[in-house]
């Protein structure tokens, strides 16, 4: 399958500004947009004659959406997906800050896809309505998109977006087929009540954790929130803490405030040396190093892009997307 590289390009504005966009720069394919939520809110999205595949960035939240007289209440966390079919009017409306990333397919890129994978008429190819799913794929690509919308141009940026646009169009006419039965099916994992209980646990707490206190909060056993929180997030408890706080660990280098060794102890690592391991892991350097590279390192944050409220965090999936794609998420110290 290629695309044609003269495929008309998304260029309308939805209602509400996005942050970032890939309107404006050598782009091909898919039309990427981020918004960054800043409190609270709700948005219309009116009936578009293009399908919108959008996923959550950043920071949990109870969302709400309305689609087709269908109503569906849930916590989503980074990596939910919903699918917004062409020609259908979609109302959201959430309860805290977030981030999300909007990819809006051209239904040319969409027939094509369709008349090489199914071998049926494009005309004819009809993607579900989903409210929140997980899906690997779908979640490394837009992953990948928003990274690049964050970048600078390049040379190659527009080969990678067509490729990726390609890519993601294949997946969807074939996975998120209404004539695919379990299409849509939501994700299975804790009560969303439980999920959330232990998210905010885990985003405030700087102490000792274990699984045998998460289950608690979730008022679970351990081995049932164990296989349940995974399915929920698409990682494991003990991996989400520690990549949170490594997150915690770098706003606190940047502030240029605190000694290695302070956020070491603050953030309930076992010592200065298991921390520095860890957040090499993640980051490819050492803490010190970290600080001592980072341009905007002791001030107000990084000095271009949008930066994010206070308390929204990245996240990945382990071996889904690798711990150092989340650079390209801004954030307010």
């Amino acid at each position: 399958m290629r695309l044609a590289t003269n495929s008309p390009q998304i260029d309308t504005q939805l209602p509400v500004p996005p942050d970032v966009s890939s309107i404006g720069r050598p782009w091909g394919g898919v039309t990427v947009q981020i918004h960054h939520w800043r409190a609270a809110g709700s948005v219309i999205s009116p009936a578009l004659d293009h399908d919108i595949l959008a996923m959550r960035l950043a920071g949990h939240a109870a969302l709400e959406q309305r689609r087709l007289g269908k109503i569906h209440r849930s916590l989503v966390v980074p990596g939910n997906l919903g699918l917004h079919p062409r020609h259908v009017e979609s109302r959201w409306s959430w309860d805290r800050p977030g981030s999300i990333v909007v990819s809006r397919i051209p239904q040319s890129l969409l027939i094509e896809a369709a008349e090489v994978v199914l071998r049926q008429p494009g005309e004819q190819h009809v993607l579900c309505n989903c409210f929140g799913v997980r899906d690997a794929f779908a979640e490394t690509v837009l992953f990948t998109l928003a990274r690049e919308i964050q970048l600078d141009a390049h040379p190659a940026q527009r080969l990678i977006a067509e490729s990726l646009s390609c890519a993601l169009a294949a997946h969807l006419v074939y996975r998120f087929n209404v004539r695919h039965a379990n299409a849509c099916a939501s994700v299975k994992g804790l009560h969303p009540r439980a999920l959330g209980r232990v998210l905010d646990f885990l985003h405030e707490s700087t102490g000792a954790v274990s699984l045998q206190d998460m289950a608690d909060i979730a008022q679970v056993s351990r081995f049932h929130f164990a296989r349940m929180f995974k399915l929920s997030t698409g990682e494991t408890a003990m991996a989400y803490l520690e990549r949170i706080r490594l997150l915690r660990a770098r706003e606190l280098l940047l502030s240029g405030e605190y000694s290695v060794a302070s956020i070491a102890a603050q953030l309930g690592f076992a010592d200065q040396s298991h921390f520095g391991r860890r957040f090499r892991r993640y980051f490819g350097c050492s803490p010190r190093e970290y600080g001592q590279r980072e341009p905007w390192a002791g001030r107000k944050g990084p000095p271009e892009g949008p930066a994010l409220p206070q308390g929204w965090r990245p996240a990945t999936f382990g071996a889904v997307v690798p711990p150092q794609w989340e650079n390209f998420v801004r954030r307010e110290q």
